[in-house]
């Protein structure tokens, strides 16, 4: 049962009956303080049977109103056409929950790399906005003229949404810490490429890379697109991608920072959402244990799967290599984009500090969606 709405467009969007009845804008259906469902609604009543007996548009209020058949609760309901312009896709496959198009990148987003202002994002709700979309869109970002001193993780952190803590404290300190570490990060030498806390079940989505200090020798930061390096992967070698999106793979973490703790969470390399798309990189050489989770007559091709997908991430065409500056802080999306970095010899003349944070992206976009009401930002605007 649909009922059919023609736009000044010439469009028609069909809705569906029990669709309208379950999302039924009156007081005791909807509170319109706290821009919820009404407890009262759908968790007590079945809107399989609601039936439109009849239905007026009122042009002067811009209002769509119906009449219902047998309900038991009210009869009638009524609907901003503007609320039902927003919601003219209501099948999964047509929403737009992630509007952002994901732009893979290659070597070539070292000469390209997206730059902007600390001061101005601090300052331009706009500026931030157009942050939260190319992180989206493109996974990392660098911003300069920050001070180069601690605190400026937290400060800007906090200017997107709250300070993700994890095991290693609310931010952490990377530099050489002599031989009290329980992370290979705090040690001077080489990091490979890697997501941070594969570990971890629930994952912080965005990290963020305050450079205080830069060693003059060694210490070049490294990136490289996962995403690119598994769509090189499914078009290469089908067989191996699938292996990488189906085979959970143990990563764990102990050890006592900000506290003790003892982290272990199992998740396939490659995660895809339900239409077979990229939805994150699980990847941490130096936290995953011995345990896969295939057969034994399985593992060569399991290890070959992930040998090919790591020659595409440190592909030369694929990664970029530089060293952060003082006063630059890097962002990454951790759901995507492998980090690493090259060895440094600790001296009194080569010395390497930067400060760490993260940030979730629920907070992040739930900033994008917010400034985009208070800037009135269509999200559909391409190449904000």
């Amino acid at each position: 049962k649909l009922i059919s709405v023609t736009w000044d467009d010439g469009k028609t969007t069909n809705y569906p009956h029990i669709f309208l009845r379950d999302n039924c804008r009156c007081s005791s259906c909807f509170d319109p303080q706290t821009q919820q469902r009404s407890i009262s609604n759908a968790v007590y009543h079945n809107y399989a049977n609601a039936t439109i007996k009849t239905a007026r548009v009122d042009d002067k209020n811009d209002k769509l109103y119906l009449e219902w058949i047998n309900d038991g609760e009210h009869t009638t309901s009524n609907f901003e056409l503007d609320w039902l312009k927003a919601h003219r896709s209501i099948t999964y496959d047509d929403i737009e929950v992630n509007p952002v198009t994901k732009q893979l990148w290659g070597s070539e987003m070292k000469n390209n790399l997206p730059q902007f202002d600390y001061n101005k994002i601090l300052n331009d709700d706009s500026e931030l906005h157009r942050w939260v979309r190319c992180m989206l869109k493109v996974g990392i970002s660098l911003l300069v003229g920050l001070p180069e001193d601690i605190g400026q993780v937290k400060k800007f952190v906090n200017r997107v949404a709250y300070l993700r803590r994890t095991c290693y404290g609310p931010t952490f300190h990377s530099q050489s810490k002599g031989d009290h570490v329980t992370t290979v990060a705090y040690k001077s030498g080489g990091l490979a490429l890697h997501t941070d806390f594969p570990y971890y079940n629930n994952i912080p989505g965005i990290f963020m890379l305050h450079c205080v200090t830069a060693a003059k020798q060694g210490g070049d930061s490294q990136f490289t697109d996962g995403f690119k390096a598994a769509e090189q992967l499914r078009a290469s070698h089908p067989q191996y991608f699938k292996i990488l999106a189906e085979t959970p793979v143990e990563h764990e973490d102990t050890g006592t920072d900000s506290y003790e703790f003892s982290l272990t969470a199992e998740h396939p390399i490659i995660r895809l959402n339900e239409n077979g798309d990229l939805k994150q990189i699980y990847y941490g050489d130096h936290t995953r244990t011995s345990r896969i989770d295939v057969p034994h007559y399985k593992l060569t091709d399991f290890y070959n799967a992930m040998t090919q997908f790591l020659r595409y991430a440190y592909s030369p065409a694929n990664i970029i290599q530089f060293k952060l500056q003082p006063g630059t802080l890097i962002s990454v999306d951790n759901f995507r984009v492998l980090h690493g970095r090259t060895a440094f010899d600790v001296s009194p003349d080569n010395f390497r500090h930067v400060e760490g944070g993260h940030v979730d992206w629920d907070g992040a976009t739930s900033c994008m969606r917010v400034l985009e009401k208070e800037l009135n930002i269509d999200y559909r605007t391409p190449n904000i």
